[in-house]
């Protein structure tokens, strides 16, 4: 007896000095991704890099997906495409939405812009947010009851001589609709993806998802989106990536406009705005309002006339520890002395004690 208690004693030795959670398997994810010209495609790769080649995370297209059901996390990318994802991934997630409501879902959109405190207005249509993470909203919308760890929305690529009739003529639409001006124009190729968001997303999905330390040394990964093709034929030395100001003013017949930077969160600058609406006499109502920004109508009566203020707060993954602001008027400049008067109020509350950024 005794010689056959000494090997079990030494097993159960053995199993007690192993590491914890060196037994538990380890998840297993799938990347499903939707592309047109093929950025995404990219971007779904240099995703997986991030995470590391080491953990398992199959990359498919569409078509190539066969079953769900071995995965533990489900990361959905997608170009856009009418302000939110492509068709073909609405097609998928309705044909697999039981399947999915069971999974760990994260979700990314490659997309034409990624400043997330813009509002479009399009002649005879409410004004709404626009851009990056906003244009999720079709998808919180369609399938309530999908649950997402991570999201994000990067910017992209558009690559203008490869573009199909219906995005050019989009994009031409654009650039009359974007009144603080379409900095795309006279682009052969024309990228706005912002780097730290895709880094900053796949390191959310190894810290949250996969319970990991998040990769430090990211920048050896930013090959697969840095390129040598030019911006323009006619003008090697032009940029492809412009980032948009961060402090702008645009002062127009069609629009008064203001953007720029605090240091600080959102919950205190959403405390601010309160204080000083409350202080001028607007009503400030939410419009939408996610983790990451809120969407005001800020509306107070002038003239007999009411007037409204777009106010949209948002923090930005590429910019930890500040928030960006931006305030819009569509009345007439005749008519908007007094809204800008108190909109430069506004700023002068949020900008106190030293937390404007340049």
């Amino acid at each position: 007896m005794k010689r056959k208690i000494v090997p079990v004693v030494m097993v159960l030795v053995a199993l007690l000095l192993v590491p914890c959670g060196a037994f538990a398997a380890e998840k297993k994810g799938l990347l499903v991704y939707d592309s047109i010209y093929g950025s995404t495609v990219e971007v779904a790769y240099w995703i997986k890099a991030i995470i590391g080649i080491e953990h398992q995370l199959d990359v498919k297209t569409i078509p190539q997906v066969i079953t769900l059901e071995p995965y533990d996390y489900i990361i959905l990318g997608s170009a856009t495409r009418n302000e939110g994802p492509l068709k073909r991934m609405h097609e998928f997630i309705e044909a697999n939405r039981s399947v999915l409501a069971t999974k760990e879902l994260c979700f990314f959109l490659v997309c034409g812009d990624s400043d997330e405190t813009q509002v479009l207005k399009v002649p005879g249509k409410e004004a709404h947010l626009i851009a990056g993470r906003n244009y999720m909203q079709p998808i919180y919308q369609r399938y309530p009851e999908l649950k997402y760890t991570c999201i994000a929305g990067f910017g992209g690529r558009q690559v203008m001589a490869s573009l199909g009739l219906t995005d050019r003529l989009q994009i031409k639409l654009l650039e009359k609709l974007a009144k603080e001006g379409a900095i795309w124009i006279g682009f052969d190729i024309w990228e706005s993806l912002v780097v730290e968001r895709v880094e900053a997303f796949a390191n959310e999905v190894r810290v949250k998802v996969l319970g990991l330390q998040p990769r430090e040394n990211v920048e050896q990964f930013r090959g697969y989106w840095q390129s040598l093709q030019p911006a323009n034929l006619k003008d090697p030395s032009m940029g492809k990536f412009k980032r948009k100001p961060w402090t702008e003013r645009v002062d127009t017949k069609k629009l008064f406009y203001t953007r720029s930077r605090i240091k600080g969160d959102l919950d205190p600058t959403i405390a601010m705005l309160e204080t000083w609406a409350r202080k001028n006499g607007y009503d400030l109502r939410v419009q939408v309002k996610t983790f990451f920004n809120v969407y005001y109508h800020a509306a107070k009566t002038y003239g007999g006339k009411e007037r409204i203020i777009h106010i949209v707060p948002s923090t930005m993954p590429e910019d930890p520890g500040t928030v960006h602001i931006s305030f819009r008027s569509y009345d007439k400049p005749e008519e908007r002395a007094e809204v800008q008067k108190d909109i430069e109020a506004a700023e002068a509350l949020l900008w106190a004690n030293g937390r404007k950024l340049p």
